[in-house]
């Protein structure tokens, strides 16, 4: 299990693959109960931080290894974070982001007036409450497919410049 979520050197088989994604799925949603029993506060925001840097070197080492296993370096996967990036930016600013940002800039004097910028904010909270369902489809739909691919897709035959033939080749 440590080579198979810590290590990002090597291959993994589709079989381990599929193993690892169901971990990760498992090991997030305790993290979300946990942090849920947790509540607000410090505590939350530092375990956090650190689960997030946790999950993020999981899936650079999982996402890898099976990259790897395809042939292909780890630059697919980077690539997919970027997307998903570019996309949840450009979902803000299409629910309410562009209007919120050209109020704030166009008007310095809501600098000082706490219960205008409340008003700006809130608004701007309406608009993305109502788009970013639709957000989350789309961006969850990139990581499913990702998935989807590395699962199905066989890997080389034989050894390749990122180590020997994983022992599981179904």
């Amino acid at each position: 299990m440590k080579k198979l979520f810590l290590s990002p050197s090597g291959r993994i088989s589709r079989r381990s693959f599929i193993i690892g994604v169901a971990g990760l799925a498992a090991f997030i949603a305790v993290q979300l109960f946990g942090l849920g029993l947790i509540g607000m506060g410090m505590v939350n925001f530092f375990l956090t931080l650190a689960l997030f840097f946790l999950n993020f070197h999981i899936i650079m080492a999982l996402y890898g290894k099976r990259l790897h296993d395809l042939g292909r370096s780890f630059w697919p996967l980077i690539g997919l974070f970027f997307l998903i990036i570019i996309i949840w930016l450009l979902m803000i600013l299409n629910y309410g982001g562009i209007e919120y940002f050209d109020t704030v800039m166009a008007h310095p004097e809501y600098a000082g007036n706490e219960e205008e910028m409340k008003k700006v904010l809130q608004v701007y909270q309406d608009k993305l409450a109502v788009g970013m369902p639709k957000a989350r489809w789309v961006i969850a739909i990139l990581p499913t497919l990702f998935t989807l691919w590395l699962a199905i897709t066989p890997g080389q035959e034989g050894d390749n410049r990122y180590g020997l033939r994983p022992m599981h080749t179904k």
